[in-house]
This record gives C-alpha cells, structure tokens and sequence, in this order.
C-alpha cells in the first residue's frame, strides 16, 4: 500500500513542524517577533495562536537579546521554547546571548541539565533587500562551541528538521530560506517521521564532481547539474542539511567516486563555511586528496556587503550559470 501524503511548500512544512509538536508536547511554546500580529515574517505561524492561544504563544517587542535570553530561562526550568528572530541578520543583536550564554552556558556555569531551546530566523539573499535583512551568518555560529546548526534545502527537510530541533536537548539555530518559501509544493508523508541531524542528503547522484551545499543554493546546484547533465557532466550533488552536527562521511565516499569536490554557499567566502567542509574532508581522507583530478574549489557570496538592488545583487552571489562554468574548469 501506498504511503499517503500531502502537498506542502516549504513555508506550509514549518508550520505543520510547529503545530505538530504543540498539539504533541504541551510544553512547547513560541514568542517572538510579529508571531501573532503578522503571523510570522512570512506566515510562519499562520494559525498557531488561533489553536493554541496566548499560553503557547506570543507577541515580543522588537529586542533580540530579551527573546534569546528568554527562551534560554524558558529552557532551563522545563519548557520547549522556540524562539522567533525573523532574520538571520537580528541574531546580531543578540550575538552575546546566543554565542556566549546559549552556545556557552554549560562551561561557564557548569550546568549539565537539558536546554531545549530553538531559535528559528531567515536567510534571505537573493532579494534585493539588503545588508540590513540579508546575512547569511552560519559560519559565525558554527564556531560557537555549544549550538546545532541546521539549515534545510527543501519542504521535507523543512518539517522533518524542524520536528527533530524542537525535541532536542541542546540548542538549535534553524536557519530558513525566504527564497524557497513559497516554491513549488512537494509531497511529504502524511505520516509522521523526523529527520536526524548529521545525516547529509544526496539530492542527485553522479560519477564525474561532487558538488557540497545547503539550504536555498542546493536548489541552484541541482539546476546547474540538469544542465551539466545536458553537455555529458554528471554531478553528484550533496546537501549536507545540518551544519552542526556535519556528516562529513557523506561527503569523503562520495569524493572517492568523482574525484573532484566543490563547494557551492550563499554567505561570503571569506571564512565561510566551505573552508571548513573542505579542512574535514581532508583529515578525514588524506589518501582520497593525493588522487583527486583537479584540485578541491569553493564557490560562494564576493567578500561585500549585499547591495539593497535586485539587479546588483545576483553579481554578490553565485548564480546557476557560475556553477556551471566552475564545474566546467574543473572537469
């Protein structure tokens, strides 16, 4: 028989995610920002006060640090709380919360108990908007000792990631994408299920490049494959999904197929996350680099703040044709 399933965009994934593991915990709440008043920064939690009320969730003022540190108390006394910043940008606001005391508690104070706690905000290059809305700062975050970093590619991930951030005991920084918001709608089981963190995702199987992303690029990437594909390149394309933890094993037997690696992000390249994917490829696979066909090559953002132009702004950022022609010097 069949699995049943439903039609879901990727915006519509997250809210199922959060309505869910409120009706499944009543310990899980949400507070934030324009979480009732505009039901999310783009519809997040469309319907959820209406379900669950003002107990569960609510309205904050505009103060990045009071929702960090808030959920981080909420946390520590027994509740499940996710925390709303809108973008990932507004996490600067809070970057002594979330870095220091959330990603740092358990060496400073010593505290061993569980910290359930999930900050949920937006990347959203691609849209003109500017420095101001527009940063993409997980590589700030992943070397933060302390938090899970998760950054989903597609609506199935979306829901599966999310249900998973929500019941873990260690904090979470899930990172959405206003790009792949509203997309096309794909089918997720009706049934439930959770997807683990540090399992990467072969979204396209391949034998002549590895190509390593996550979140909104890897929609990029895949495209730029279908048309390598078309001039007789077949690239694998890997969506690592989850940042902290990283499934690096993933990447490494995929390499010892192709025998060429490229990295493919949306945040700047200087001290990006791709330096560090290909620093732990290469302790984890000494032998594979001495055989490698070309050598390993990051593709990501210019080293600028992004321009508030849509005409400007896809020059900062790798475009699909950008990926072909790197693939194309490579192979």
């Amino acid at each position: 028989m069949a699995e049943e399933t439903r039609l879901f965009t990727y915006i519509d994934a997250i809210n199922s995610a959060y309505r869910e593991e409120m009706q499944r915990d009543e310990r899980v709440i949400m507070f934030g920002e324009d979480v009732i008043s505009m039901q999310g920064s783009a519809r997040e939690t469309t319907g959820i006060f209406e379900q669950f009320g003002p107990d569960r969730i609510k309205d904050t003022p505009i103060v990045e640090e009071a929702i960090v540190g808030m959920a981080m108390g909420a946390g520590m006394t027994g509740l499940r709380p996710i925390g709303f910043l809108m973008f990932a940008s507004l996490m600067m606001c809070a970057f002594d919360q979330v870095w220091l005391k959330l990603g740092c508690n358990r060496q400073e104070w010593g505290y061993r108990g569980p910290l359930p706690v999930v900050l949920h905000c937006m990347v959203i290059g691609g849209t003109g908007i500017g420095m101001d809305h527009a940063v993409s700062p997980e590589a700030l975050l992943v070397h933060c000792p302390g938090l899970k970093i998760v950054m989903p590619s597609t609506a199935y991930d979306a829901k599966g990631l999310m249900k998973t951030a929500i019941r873990d005991d260690e904090p979470v920084v899930y990172f959405s994408h206003r790009g792949l918001y509203f997309g096309e709608k794909e089918a997720i089981p009706s049934e439930e299920y959770l997807i683990p963190f540090g399992k990467a995702d072969v979204k396209r199987e391949g034998k002549d490049i590895t190509i390593v992303s996550y979140s909104a690029m890897v929609r990029k990437v895949l495209a730029a494959a279908e048309e390598l594909g078309k001039e007789g390149i077949n690239a694998e394309v890997v969506d690592l999904r989850s940042l902290v933890p990283m499934d690096i094993d993933t990447v490494v037997k995929s390499v010892k197929k192709t025998g060429r690696l490229l990295i493919v992000h949306e945040a700047m390249k200087r001290g990006g996350v791709a330096g560090e994917i290909v620093f732990r490829f290469m302790e984890a696979a000494p032998d594979a680099v001495k055989t490698m066909k070309s050598p390993i090559k990051r593709l990501a953002a210019k080293n600028v703040a992004l321009i508030r132009s849509r005409k400007m702004e896809p020059l900062l950022i790798p475009q699909i044709q950008d990926i072909v022609e790197t693939v194309k010097g490579m192979v």
